[in-house]
């Protein structure tokens, strides 16, 4: 039997597809009709369908407008990228001394599920559980708030990265050497690499994006 949660989770991974794909083109109204009648179901699972995707920043849901294929813009990539390099270095400077065996264990296990993944929407959400696991540590409630939810408008991003380089295949060797540097104590090299990889993958995701 199929579960109303599993429903809503086909939608959003359809869309998903869709928009990075270039099926749905930035600004395309999408309705809940259109998309229960293409995909057989009720739009009680569309609607919620529509609610996950406006987190992520794959839509905007517009009052007494509708719904529609969310455009990103250079000045959020650029705003993004910005707090995230202010808070990423004070996060990892607190978290790293409080790395355990466990946290070890975790982070190279995330990464070696990455190394075998071959669906990049699901990549995307394996780095999101790996910047948990690196900053969670620190306990800064706030911070992880922020990061969290520049991390949840970064999927689509990384996604259509992905579709646009036909590259289901995340490279992750700065994120091994990262977690090799914090086991040898070497925390700075370690939030040094972090940064510049940060601002590299930003100064990518910032090619052809309009004003």
């Amino acid at each position: 039997m199929i579960t109303a949660s599993l429903i809503v989770q086909k939608i959003v991974i359809q869309l998903r597809k869709d928009i990075t794909s270039g099926i749905l083109k930035e600004g395309f109204h999408i309705t809940e009709a259109s998309v229960a009648r293409n995909l057989k179901v009720s739009r009680v699972p569309v609607r919620e369908s529509f609610r996950i995707l406006e987190s992520e920043g794959y839509i905007e849901i517009i009052h007494n407008r509708g719904s529609f294929v969310k455009k990103i813009l250079r000045s959020n990539i650029i705003e993004n990228g910005d707090i995230y390099l202010l808070l990423a270095p004070y996060i990892l400077r607190k978290a790293i001394p409080k790395y355990t065996k466990s946290i070890y264990k975790k982070a190279h296990a995330v990464l070696d599920k990455i190394e075998n993944c071959e669906e990049y929407c699901e990549s995307s959400y394996l780095v999101w559980d790996f910047a948990k696991i690196i900053y969670s540590p620190a306990k800064l409630e706030m911070s992880m708030k922020i990061i969290n939810d520049i991390y949840s408008q970064s999927i689509r991003l990384l996604n259509d990265f992905f579709e646009s380089e036909k590259n289901t295949k995340l490279k992750i060797d700065v994120h091994r050497q990262f977690v090799i540097l914090c086991e040898e104590n070497k925390g700075e090299e370690a939030i040094e690499l972090w940064i510049n990889f940060i601002t590299e993958m930003r100064d990518i995701l910032l090619e052809g994006r309009p004003n």
